[in-house]
């Protein structure tokens, strides 16, 4: 029985009776019927002999998606079924597939918690609840390289290139794995490229100097004091220094020992003659804690980033358009400037490959000891117009 449907007749539509189901088709869009249960239930569907077998893909109750609606997915439908894909089975397939929200979960479980550091491994739930939650109970194939570039251009055009450029790393990486994993879905993020992001090139500039030291000397907090010598005298990225414990300097030998490294990695950093100083009098001053930068009102945890110690101290020293990070960035330009090998320089930040050194020249443990301490030197000196140290 084939009839024009309308939403009045769907909704007028009734049960035969002594009839186990009615089955009525749509004349405007072949394949599409509506099936009524004996109790009144009403779904759209599609219903088509493919290969001499009667398949039937249900699209939706007639109280839950429109007419309109049910026939543009029984035209996909049939477009799947000309394809020779089989909806239910794709259905089937979807249903035994994992969330984004389930494979971050194994994500975090299987990779992050043991090949990135603790810093990373938080920025990177923090950035999957803030971009990616929305998505969380979506299949993992649901998700299509338009959905991604739609997201990714918005958070460009709000946040800024780089906040985009995160987010669609920590996703393809997600993706990645899920197919390392045995997934065999196509990663959607594939074909989208990072923004490009000018390279900084900030770092302390030699008539800098002697105001910086003495802001940071100014400052009455003797953790924070140390933090930012700490930051300057060794080059290595903020969250390690943050997450430093006494437990890992070794004063006799003047090396600290990071476990895990932003690549995964452990790494072992020379300490310069005049941090030693400066560690050991934090000691002997700070209160008793497992941290050398402790939390001010928790001594079981470390201190968090102290941006507005950071800010009074740019403010102090009159200086501008300063980082954090650009304490790093200074080590590794006055290294070059010093005519340090490149591998050297590489060695002092624990950079994975050379080329991710060489935007700062725009081995041993010793080699880079005698590196550190000749820069650290060279930044007193310039800062003093003395002898170095």
């Amino acid at each position: 029985m084939k009839v024009l449907f309308t939403e009045k007749f769907i909704r007028e539509l009734r049960p035969e009776a002594g009839k186990e189901r009615l089955e009525i088709a749509d004349e405007r869009c072949p394949y599409l019927y509506c099936r009524v249960s004996p109790l009144g239930g009403k779904t759209y569907a599609v219903i088509k002999k493919v290969q001499g077998k009667t398949v039937r893909v249900t699209l939706g109750k007639t109280n839950e998606i429109s007419l309109d609606f049910a026939r543009r997915q029984a035209f996909d439908c049939l477009q799947k079924i000309r394809q020779g894909i089989n909806p239910n089975e794709e259905k089937r397939a979807l249903s035994s597939e994992m969330t984004l929200g389930e494979l971050f979960q194994e994500y975090v479980e299987r990779y992050a918690k043991e090949q990135t550091s603790l810093k990373t491994l938080r920025d990177n739930i923090s950035l999957f609840k803030r971009r990616f939650s929305h998505w969380s109970g979506k299949r993992i194939s649901e998700l299509q390289t338009k959905h991604i570039e739609t997201l990714i251009i918005n958070l460009r055009d709000k946040d800024g290139i780089s906040a985009s450029n995160k987010a669609l790393t920590l996703l393809r990486h997600m993706y990645n794995k899920a197919i390392q994993w045995g997934w065999n879905g196509r990663n959607p993020t594939t074909g989208i490229a990072k923004y490009k992001l000018a390279s900084r090139e900030r770092f302390v500039l030699p008539e800098e100097f002697k105001k910086l030291f003495d802001a940071i000397d100014g400052d009455p907090d003797p953790v924070h004091r140390t933090f930012f010598y700490a930051l300057l005298y060794t080059g290595q990225r903020c969250g390690n220094v943050l997450e430093m414990r006494w437990e890992h300097i070794n004063f006799t030998n003047a090396i600290w020992y990071i476990p895990r490294t932003k690549n995964g990695t452990s790494m072992s950093v020379p300490l310069v003659k005049q941090l030693v100083f400066l560690l050991k009098n934090l000691k002997r001053e700070s209160v008793k804690s497992d941290w050398v930068f402790p939390m001010g009102d928790d001594a079981t945890r470390h201190m968090g980033y102290p941006q507005k110690a950071w800010k009074r101290l740019k403010q102090t020293a009159g200086i501008d358009n300063l980082r954090m990070h650009d304490l790093r960035r200074t080590v590794a330009s006055y290294e070059c400037m010093n005519g340090e090998n490149l591998s050297v320089v590489s060695r002092t930040l624990n950079h994975k490959t050379l080329q991710a050194t060489q935007v700062y020249a725009r081995v041993d443990t010793s080699a880079v000891g005698r590196a550190l301490q000749k820069t650290v030197n060279l930044f007193e000196q310039i800062a003093s117009q003395k002898e170095a140290f």
